[in-house]
């Protein structure tokens, strides 16, 4: 018996055991650190995803999802406080079923319970930005770090880069490369801001790292500001900006 199967076989032994009940929240399974929650798809109930907390650094989620179009792309994350995160693409089955597994960020566990899971399906022929390097600029009451979260392999596992030194009140930070804090190229990459005493802030864009040329000498950095204090901190992002390559 293969791993998918296994895990299949694991995940239908879970659903069934926790019954169809639709929830708005998480529902914690008995005393377990395993928390389950409705995953939708255009506002239907499709399956369930679990997050599995037992390990505060590195939290693991399955999917299991079924009835959706068979052979299909479709991409699943989560929505906290207005913000959408995702957490990896995978295609359909020719049954209609969708089936991911990989690490959940450990930033969110504490959101935990107002987070909403969903699936949408992945336009053909999406790509996502190609950007060369990342700037910050520090308007909030606090010291920040910028920092990234990066995946190798389409959005299934995330892993933590580098930082720059601490980023004072009326102060910018810029990296690049990305490569500077160790993200690969080729790699998928969200901002992560650092905020010493206060809540870390993630970016809901999700762009490529191209350390290449663009076909007109212009290399793209993704332009943040973070504002605010310790106790609320708001991540804004002005979009991308060109900056020549000699």
């Amino acid at each position: 018996m293969n791993k998918l199967l296994l895990l299949t076989v694991a995940c239908a032994l879970i659903i069934s055991s926790v019954g169809a009940t639709a929830t708005v929240s998480a529902t914690q399974i008995g005393h377990s650190p395993i928390y389950s929650f409705d995953v939708t798809y255009n506002g239907t109930v499709v399956g369930q995803a679990f997050v599995n907390t037992a390990n505060a650094k590195t939290p693991t989620y399955v999917l299991v999802a079924h009835g959706l179009t068979p052979n299909t792309k479709y991409t699943f994350g989560y929505t906290v406080s207005g913000d959408m995160h995702t957490l990896g693409s995978a295609n359909t089955t020719t049954t209609g079923a969708l089936i991911m597994y990989g690490t959940f960020p450990a930033a969110d566990v504490k959101d935990l319970q107002s987070a909403q899971f969903w699936v949408t399906e992945t336009p053909p022929g999406s790509s996502y930005e190609q950007i060369y390097g990342m700037e910050l600029a520090n308007e909030g009451l606090f010291i920040a770090k910028l920092a990234f979260s990066y995946s190798t392999d389409g959005g299934v596992t995330w892993h933590e880069s580098g930082h720059t030194s601490g980023i004072t009140m009326g102060n910018y930070a810029s990296v690049m490369p990305l490569s500077a804090l160790g993200v690969p190229e080729g790699a998928l990459v969200v901002i992560h801001v650092i905020v010493i005493g206060g809540k870390d802030q993630k970016g809901s864009q999700v762009f490529y790292y191209s350390n290449g040329y663009l076909i007109n000498g212009d290399r793209l950095v993704a332009d943040y500001k973070i504002t605010g204090t310790t106790l609320n901190s708001d991540l804004v992002y002005h979009g991308l900006y060109s900056t020549r390559a000699w």
